[in-house]
């Protein structure tokens, strides 16, 4: 009699894991793939990439390095990610994909670990430029290994789940960080680290086995398609119109309404959850109304949500404006992946979408080191506003150009 309770509980729990390894289609175990790839984008982009900025007064304030110091060390990152991502665009040998995937989840929780020892600028900018290059490899990467493979059905429900590790991480680094600095900044590293280790290691159960392989060299050589290059465009200038709420709405709330610091990570906050539960749910609404249209029209929802602040100031309306924004921009990275995806072959997803990830890290770099000092000379939020909206026009616009040229 003892035994029966946890027969049953064996039963239950070996008809969730064939649920999970199966998923919802014969072939393809979607939610080991999905699930895979969202805690490999949780590591190298949420964590070891976004997280970093919150980390950037505690580095000050500890004497390890100056304020301006520590954001050389965020763009030495950026510079890293754009490495790995023209890495992998240009990359012609076959390779399978799951110890990949694993050897760069390591090398980015070993240099979060390393992060813990103050050993100078070489030290911490080589471990800094090490995880961004892990970053840019596993964004492509992860396409092409996970989004790539899934049933044409289903890929929209694959694709939000892997990017909404981007936002995960991003509001896991804004809700806990707080907690973990009050123990130091070596208790600090050291936990984001294990973070990254034990990310890792799920990764390397639950990921099925798969092979990359690449162009052959003509179909790789030259442009993508038009309907493609128009999709990049676009989503370049996205990055031109995300960059005002990612860096100045929380000061806005905070500095330029005089509300205090308060209000300010309140709009951080909201930016943050949105990130995270924007993949999965627009990836729904993709597999119902197909990419391109779900992106034209997510572009247009993500431009009022930009133009929201120069309408209203209540704290509800910037609140509104941080989801909307947030929810679209973060899925946005899942939903070109997709859309790509759907329009090139299979092997050629990773040069198109590295290019993609390459053109994307490269705007949003030089917008913000352009809106940095346009404000500084100006003093004007409302400017700053007002050209990301213009930016998001654009970019709807050139996807309706997009899904006419690619025809039905």
């Amino acid at each position: 009699m003892g035994a029966k309770p946890w027969a049953c509980v064996y039963n239950m729990v070996s008809q969730a894991i064939r649920l999970f390894n199966m998923g919802n289609a014969r072939t393809f175990p979607i939610y080991r793939a999905a699930f895979s790839g969202l805690l490999a984008m949780f590591v190298s982009i949420g964590v070891a990439r976004f997280g970093f900025a919150p980390l950037v007064p505690a580095l000050a304030k500890a004497g390890w390095y100056s304020t301006a110091g520590a954001f050389w060390l965020g763009t030495v990152n950026l510079a890293g990610y754009f490495i790995g991502a023209a890495t992998m665009r240009v990359w012609r040998h076959a390779f399978p994909a799951k110890p990949s995937v694993l050897l760069f989840m390591g090398l980015t929780a070993v240099a979060t670990l390393a992060s813990a020892l103050n050993w100078g600028w070489a030290w911490f900018g080589a471990w800094r430029l090490i995880s961004g290059i892990t970053g840019g490899v596993l964004m492509v990467l992860m396409a092409a290994a996970v989004v790539g493979r899934a049933p044409s059905a289903a890929r929209g429900r694959v694709s939000g789940i892997t990017f909404a590790g981007m936002g995960a991480g991003t509001a896991f680094s804004a809700v806990l960080l707080p907690l973990l600095l009050s123990q130091g900044l070596v208790f600090t590293w050291v936990a984001l680290g294990a973070v990254c280790v034990l990310a890792t290691l799920a990764v390397a159960v639950m990921m099925p086995c798969s092979r990359i392989e690449p162009a052959p060299r003509h179909a790789a050589k030259g442009f993508p398609p038009v309907p493609v290059l128009l999709m990049i465009v676009a989503y370049a200038l996205s990055a031109l119109g995300f960059v005002p709420h990612m860096l100045f709405l929380s000061s806005f709330a905070a500095l330029g309404l005089h509300r205090g610091i308060s209000a300010g990570a309140e709009i951080a906050m909201w930016l943050g959850v949105s990130a995270m539960l924007g993949p999965p749910l627009l990836g729904r609404v993709a597999d119902r109304f197909r990419f391109l249209p779900t992106l034209g029209s997510g572009y247009v929802v993500m431009g009022c949500g930009v133009a929201l602040p120069l309408v209203t100031h209540a704290q509800i309306a910037l609140i509104i404006s941080a989801v909307v924004v947030g929810a679209i921009a973060l899925g946005s990275v899942m939903l070109v992946a997709g859309a790509i995806a759907g329009m090139v072959p299979a092997a050629r997803l990773s040069g198109d979408w590295g290019l993609a990830t390459m053109v994307y890290a490269v705007m949003q770099a030089v917008v913000a080191a352009f809106f940095s000092h346009l404000f500084h000379a100006t003093g004007s939020y409302g400017l700053l506003f007002g050209i990301g909206t213009m930016a998001m026009a654009a970019s709807a616009l050139l996807i309706l150009l997009a899904a006419r040229t690619a025809g039905p």
